[in-house]
């Protein structure tokens, strides 16, 4: 994404952080907090774009300099991103910390982004301290997570937090419809968290499960009472568990609002469970499906 193209919920949080950056009084060290699918990285990627130009502006990078050059052609040499298909471990970091410890190449800033900070390991973590701590001249280090429980207290204490917010729902739709996206409603956004961009990528994604196959199975299911479409269905979504079953969560709390029945509750309880159960490894998710579905077929 390059800079003027800034998320319309973030225009504010972005403007702020430019001025601070322009008034030389940006922290050194920023986490970014909020729920997945909101655009953090897009927000981060703009503020990394502003610290690595030479030629800045009010409305972030100019994107003609040679440094924007660079970082448009994805090879800046003072730009770097640590992540990992699973934990990130000590190893990166310390790679990323030993490309920190030079001096800029390009006689500007050094930018190192962590996407998923939640994942570092305790000893990656802990290899980063002295590094938030005593960063090197004109060095920015730019955290993202989706989960402020998993990330170590010592970093926290040592980055400024910005807590971002889901975005309101007239922006969100408006975003969703200058993106092409066809049929775009609350309920559907509700149903991906009121998170744009997960919906965005949950309609755009080849899978063939969404929030519409899923209402379409259950409304087949409710019409049923056999035992073979509850089966199948199970079958078929058990690779989409944790996501079935926080929607029939969802719909077993609605109806439980609406109509204050014991029934309600009760699914809603053992949607709860089986979230809780579909997280430990080896867990047989079709069974846990079967389970659950049942409690809406009666």
């Amino acid at each position: 994404m390059q800079s003027g193209q800034m998320l319309p919920w973030f225009t504010d949080t972005y403007n702020e952080l430019l001025v601070r950056y322009f008034n030389n009084k940006l922290h050194h060290a920023l986490l970014f907090i909020g729920a997945k699918g909101i655009g953090k990285a897009k927000l981060v990627a703009g503020l990394s774009d502003t610290l690595l130009c030479k030629k800045p502006t009010p409305q972030g990078a100019c994107n003609a300099c040679q440094s924007c050059h660079l970082r448009l052609a994805g090879n800046h040499p003072d730009f770097y991103v640590l992540e990992s298909e699973k934990q990130l471990g000590v190893d990166k970091i310390r790679e990323g910390i030993a490309k920190l410890s030079g001096t800029a190449q390009m006689g500007g800033n050094k930018v190192l982004v962590i996407p998923v900070a939640d994942s570092m390991t305790e000893a990656a973590a802990n290899a980063l301290l002295k590094t938030l701590e005593e960063p090197t001249n004109n060095t920015y280090l730019l955290l993202i997570t989706d989960s402020l429980n998993r990330i170590m207290p010592t970093i926290l204490s040592r980055c400024e937090k910005h807590s971002l917010g889901l975005p309101d729902v007239q922006s969100s739709l408006d975003y969703l419809q200058q993106q092409g996206v066809q049929d775009a409603s609350e309920a559907l956004l509700e149903a991906y968290g009121y998170a744009p961009l997960r919906l965005e990528a949950a309609l755009n994604s080849e899978s063939d499960f969404n929030y519409r196959t899923f209402t379409d199975g259950m409304g087949a299911l409710l019409a049923s009472s056999g035992s073979q479409q509850l089966l199948a269905l199970a079958n078929k979504w058990q690779g989409d568990a944790v996501q079935v079953a926080t929607w029939c969560q969802h719909m077993a709390h609605k109806s439980y609002v609406e109509r204050q029945q014991a029934q309600d509750y009760a699914r809603y309880r053992a949607c709860v469970d089986a979230v809780k159960t579909l997280q430990h490894p080896g867990v047989n998710k079709s069974m846990v499906l079967v389970s659950i579905l049942k409690q809406f077929q009666r």
